[in-house]
């Protein structure tokens, strides 16, 4: 899942780097809200909380990498 999560986080940044007057801005701020929304259900499951917390926390840490490391590659702004 998490590879797939990182194709589509590709894709937005490939169509925001077309489209967007600020992609990286853009990018972070969308991904960060997808990372956000992407631990609800672990919150929500019934399940002890040291899994939940794990759950969380290896959405946190792949975001961490996945996120930088595209925004890193989007320009500022577009011409």
């Amino acid at each position: 899942m998490t590879l797939v999560c990182a194709v589509i986080g590709i894709v937005l940044a490939v169509a925001l780097r077309r489209w967007a007057a600020t992609p990286r801005r853009t990018f972070v701020t969308v991904t960060v809200a997808l990372t956000v929304l992407s631990v609800v259900p672990d919150l929500l499951i019934p399940a002890a909380p040291s899994t939940k917390a794990i759950l969380m926390l290896t959405h946190l840490v792949a975001a961490a990498i996945v996120i930088p490391l595209i925004a890193g590659r989007l320009p500022a702004r577009t011409r």
